[in-house]
């Protein structure tokens, strides 16, 4: 990959300098990655991710089922009430988020919610419970069909 030089010297040629390996400085010299996962991504496992999942995928955590395809949409959420205190977390007035990753399938519902970071007290459970009942938008692809995405989700919990 062609890089332009970065310090102006007026005694140098004009021509760019081919350069075969960039990234980041902990990247292992035979991977050709700016990560240190052993491919051409700058993913920090190994396989075609940008994330720091053991699979193929697109960012993140890298837990997508196939690799990233360009040109399709990520889910939005349509109706997304929110979740539902638990006693014990409200008697010890407990505030924070639950993220979730969440598989948007092409019909708009949550077909797979994993938990990413939660606070405890059961408003994780909870979290899940509200968000299988979300409905969402779906992704779509470049020829504007429905196809199953993954999309991190947030539920926050507020006590006023």
């Amino acid at each position: 990959m062609p890089v332009a030089p970065t310090i102006f010297d007026p005694n140098a040629s004009p021509t760019l300098t081919a350069v075969s390996k960039i990234g980041l400085p902990w990247m292992t010299e035979e991977t050709n990655s700016p990560g240190p996962g052993d491919s051409d991504t700058i993913g920090s496992r190994d396989g075609k991710t940008m994330g720091d999942g053991p699979r193929d995928g697109p960012g993140g955590l890298g837990e997508s089922q196939s690799r990233y395809r360009g040109g399709v949409t990520l889910p939005s959420c349509a109706d997304c009430p929110d979740p539902q205190y638990t006693d014990e977390a409200r008697e010890a007035k407990l505030q924070g988020r639950v993220v979730l990753r969440v598989l948007v399938g092409a019909d708009g519902r949550a077909s797979q919610v994993r938990i990413v970071q939660g606070i405890g007290l059961g408003l994780d459970e909870r979290a899940e419970q509200a968000i299988r009942g979300w409905k969402f938008v779906p992704a779509h692809d470049g020829a504007r069909h429905p196809v199953p995405a993954w999309v991190t989700a947030e539920a926050v919990f507020r006590l006023f």
